[in-house]
């Protein structure tokens, strides 16, 4: 009774690694391993909200109208460039269905976000790994990688390592005429959005999502920039009301409130450069970042990752263990930034850890 396409998934035993706690309500446990905003999103979001929910028995807009005006306003593209989702991993879902057909092969770039794997074989395609070397993207080796891969999958900024490929690199790549899928969930946080390159290249979709900078990571809205004719095709097998009335309402005015988003990203970045800095003085090698967290080896300290998040989470504190990230390994871990005193109380308790308490 199982597809083809799903037991070729089920016997791959790819998974999206968990982290390892969520839904925490404890004011005392510190959660930086998820990615998310510690501030939140803006008061005014929260008042949408209160007012939107007299509505929730009123099916939401099924084409997004003035959401995507807002995006395309935001992101400096036309609307019929915009296409929106139940957060960015149904806009993965639905160009994997669009796009790719069985047994076509996919660029996947090592390590990254789990979710492109899992889409590719779940709709019949084959991934094909690419460990980065020296965790650094190479154009000249991504661009022999891609072979005769139908597409390539790109984070940028990355999950986990938090770079990614540079804007002419990229370029390279587009060159091939193969569809480049950039997922650019934490560019609020690195400011060099490649969506610019959209009208100069119809092979290029660019995600985003308002999970991270926005702060909307319970109400699951994403949304493609792309091309007109790969956006419509997207817009074509996507359910009418797969965004609901209270996030679209959140999205909309998340974007209108451009002081707030400015405010937090601005907060974020000075403390992931403080923090970045402060675990380089522990002898830790921290990746340099864009995004709103640091991978970080933990090699120094005699430990491994699995070790380490269970005497901080002993202690309140949630980082992510990437040991069941494909091409991280056991020595690595991912750190969210956190609020000032946060990220001061995690820096404390590590120099505790190195001191052997």
């Amino acid at each position: 009774m199982i597809s083809k396409r799903v037991m070729g998934l089920l016997r791959s035993k790819a998974s999206y690694p968990l982290a390892r706690r969520y839904d925490i309500k404890s004011p005392e446990i510190i959660n930086l391993a998820s990615n998310e905003s510690p501030y939140g999103p803006s008061p005014r979001v929260i008042k949408a909200l209160k007012r939107e929910v007299e509505r929730i028995g009123l099916y939401p807009d099924p084409r997004a109208t003035e959401l995507k005006k807002e995006i395309a306003n935001y992101a400096g593209v036309k609307v019929g460039c915009i296409a929106v989702g139940n957060g960015s991993d149904e806009l993965m879902e639905l160009a994997s269905r669009a796009f790719l057909d069985p047994g076509d092969g996919w660029l996947i770039p090592l390590p990254t976000f789990a979710m492109y794997e899992l889409v590719c074989r779940g709709n019949g395609g084959k991934p094909k790994f690419f460990k980065l070397p020296n965790l650094e993207w190479r154009p000249e080796y991504l661009r022999r990688a891609l072979g005769e891969a139908r597409l390539a999958f790109l984070g940028r900024p990355n999950n986990p390592t938090g770079n990614g490929i540079s804007a002419d690199g990229l370029k390279d790549l587009l060159r091939s005429g193969k569809l480049i899928i950039v997922d650019e969930a934490y560019v609020e946080f690195a400011r060099n959005s490649v969506t610019k390159l959209v009208p100069r290249f119809e092979n290029l979709i660019v995600l985003r999502t308002f999970s991270k900078a926005f702060g909307l990571a319970g109400l699951r809205v994403g949304y493609a920039v792309g091309n007109p004719r790969l956006i419509k095709v997207l817009e074509s097998i996507r359910a009418p009301f797969n965004v609901n009335r209270m996030a679209q309402a959140a999205a909309i005015t998340a974007l209108r409130d451009r002081s707030y988003l400015c405010k937090v990203v601005d907060a974020i970045r000075k403390e992931r450069e403080y923090l970045r800095g402060e675990l380089s003085k522990l002898g830790l090698r921290v990746l340099p970042s864009d995004a709103n967290f640091l991978m970080v080896n933990v090699g120094i300290l005699r430990t491994n990752a699995p070790k380490l998040c269970d005497y901080l989470a002993r202690k309140g504190i949630l980082i992510r263990d990437l040991s069941n990230f494909k091409g991280a390994g056991s020595g690595w871990v991912r750190i969210s930034v956190g609020k000032p005193e946060q990220n001061r109380k995690l820096l404390k308790v590590i120099k505790r850890f190195k001191g052997g308490v």
